[in-house]
């Protein structure tokens, strides 16, 4: 028997309000069994691991070790980029060439890094 991945874990001030930026990347809204101010909120997506949100009392402080690579579904990267940079992101370093290729590593709100990687498409042009 192998293991599978449960959750992806997010250690925050405010799971709640990270949980919604979280839910408007992947397109999946919140539980209303979620309200502000709840110690913990899970995100299920119909497909892949949940993602678990998790208050604690400490800010991040170092670069995260494990991370979440985003592919987009129905647009190119920097579109995707652009969507989840209105949606409160930021970019932490941009790794996208002159030719096209590349990804662009991203902070959520509470300094979380996640990368944007090209789309299927782009991957075969």
């Amino acid at each position: 028997m192998v293991s599978f991945i449960r959750n992806v874990s997010f250690d925050c001030a405010h799971p709640y309000s990270l949980a919604q930026f979280w839910g408007e990347v992947i397109g999946q809204p919140l539980d209303a069994e979620f309200a502000p101010g709840d110690a913990d909120v899970v995100l299920e997506p119909a497909s892949g691991p949940r993602l678990y949100f998790q208050a604690v009392p400490e800010g991040k402080t170092v670069k995260n070790r494990v991370h979440v690579c985003l592919q987009p579904g129905d647009r190119d990267r920097d579109a995707e980029v652009d969507r989840v940079l209105a949606l409160g992101a930021t970019i932490s370093e941009d790794h996208r060439k002159s030719d096209g290729a590349g990804w662009v590593v991203l902070l959520d709100p509470a300094g979380n890094e996640f990368c944007l990687t090209l789309s299927a498409e782009e991957r075969r042009s």
